[in-house]
């Protein structure tokens, strides 16, 4: 584990920049700023030139932690709506105590869980390399601002403005984000423009007041490997007429756009569930499919429709950790459930006898067995459709009736059907749980522990830095 206490914050020496080091943190010079002399103006700064601004204690902002310690800590990068967003709540607090109170969070919930995960070790947040411009997906809801009057400002004569951000419910409102420091440059670039683009061709913005408009919201993703783009347009109708010019807009400005899409889905309704997600209805405007990413040594493609990991750099480190606790020696059958696009079992494959994975979306499995054959992975097998389903298919079959390890990393709604009773009958000495929403991790673990696997550790990873959200593994062993 490495030594968290040398990544921080400090405001000791007379240093004022602002670089960030190897590791993706900011090095011992970030934040150290003499208080009797004004912090250097970084290029980047647009603020008004007013000493008001310049004033040291403008970077600093008092924190008081989760054990009532209030202290002074120096903003990271300077959000406009830090506050007004909400999603980053820890983002100017030094990153040691991000990690710190990430890791007592678990702890509490492992501790409110029960007596059956009381002696179960709790390890030490695993930090993220890269602590800011690491999101490389996001989805961003368009918003129309309307005037003091109450008109939009869509009318004749009068301007519109375009908002990019997240609906925050208590403000009834959509917070423009502006150019978020926890989203790589690339996203950055084409949000910017973005606004733009869909004021100069005119694209009407879908209000849920009136219930009219086409454009409901946008889904970047980008590559860390390569910086491709993808993009998709979430609209209430299909309407190419309107969307191609701006797509096509898009294209010449930003050559590594790889692909534009529109997907129809009806307003108010969310693509959330597993069942909606196998029906997207994606029609490319301009460009070309597939996006190419890279874990570890392997190159990985994925389709517009296929999910993504927002953190590559920290996915590279999962996949490693999980390939370490295998301890495969070249005779075992691994089995990965929720394979998604097959980034697990093509990392787990060269150590295997074979690895088998399963996954309910056509278009991951279909991204995944492209994936095996461009990295030239030959003992991995893929397999479409509800994960217990298949398990039981493939049992009845004799294709599958022993596993040497499970690999799980299910959606939010956790293992469904009969699959923890599926993987029982495989009688797999080492189970890997890996999942961001701990509360169905829990739930699942409880039935493993009953059909006589015990939890032996947890280890959180922090996948999203200045947000509460992190990945938890989970190591369970059979008695």
């Amino acid at each position: 584990m490495k030594d968290f206490s040398k990544v921080g914050f400090s405001s000791r020496s007379s240093s004022s920049s602002s670089r960030p080091d190897k590791r993706g943190g900011f090095s011992d010079k970030t934040y150290r700023r003499d208080r009797d002399q004004y912090p250097e103006r970084d290029s980047r700064d647009v603020r008004p030139n007013r000493e008001k601004d310049r004033s040291p204690e403008n970077f600093v902002r008092l924190i008081t932690t989760k054990s009532g310690v209030s202290e002074r800590v120096m903003h990271e990068d300077q959000c406009r709506v830090l506050e007004k967003c909400g999603s980053c709540p820890s983002l100017d607090i030094s990153y040691k105590n991000q990690l710190i109170q990430k890791t007592a969070d678990l702890k509490l919930r492992v501790q409110k869980a029960g007596s059956d995960f009381s002696s179960v070790l709790v390890k030490d947040c695993v930090e993220s390399e890269d602590r800011l411009g690491y999101r490389h997906t996001v989805k961003l809801v368009v918003s129309e601002r309307l005037s003091l009057g109450g008109r939009s400002f869509q009318k004749e004569g009068n301007k519109r403005w375009i908002d990019l951000g997240f609906y925050r419910q208590s403000l009834n409102e959509v917070v423009d984000i502006g150019r978020c420091p926890i989203q790589s440059n690339t996203l950055n670039d084409v949000m910017g423009w973005l606004r733009t683009g869909i004021r100069l061709h005119n694209v009407s913005v879908y209000t849920p007041r009136n219930k009219t408009g086409l454009l409901q919201s946008v889904l970047l993703r980008t590559s860390r490997h390569t910086r491709q783009t993808l993009l998709t347009f979430i609209v209430t109708k299909a309407d190419l007429a309107t969307l191609r010019p701006l797509a096509r807009d898009i294209a010449e400005k930003y050559m590594n756009v790889q692909g534009i899409y529109m997907q129809v889905v009806a307003p108010g309704r969310t693509l959330n569930s597993d069942e909606e997600k196998q029906n997207e209805n994606l029609t490319l405007i301009v460009g070309q499919d597939l996006l190419e990413e890279k874990y570890g040594n392997f190159i990985f493609k994925f389709s517009a429709a296929s999910y993504m990991p927002v953190n590559p750099l920290l996915t590279s480190r999962i996949y490693a950790r999980i390939e370490e606790l295998m301890e495969l020696s070249g005779k075992e059958t691994v089995v990965d459930l929720f394979a998604g696009s097959g980034g697990i079992s093509i990392t787990a494959a060269p150590s295997a006898r074979e690895v088998i994975g399963i996954d309910c979306s056509p278009h991951s499995v279909k991204d995944a067995i492209r994936n095996a054959k461009i990295n030239e992975i030959k003992n991995v097998d893929f397999y479409e459709g509800k994960v217990d389903e298949v398990l039981a298919k493939l049992n009845a079959e004799k294709r599958l009736q022993k596993a040497d390890v499970v690999i799980l990393n299910p959606p939010r709604l956790g293992c469904e059907g009969k699959t923890i009773e599926h993987i029982t009958e495989l009688a797999p000495k080492t189970i890997i749980y890996l999942s961001s929403f701990i509360d169905t991790t829990f739930k699942d673990l409880k039935n493993f522990k009953k059909a006589g696997f015990e939890p032996e550790f947890f280890e959180p990873f922090d996948s999203s830095p200045g947000t509460l959200n992190y990945e938890v593994l989970c190591y369970l062993s059979k008695k």
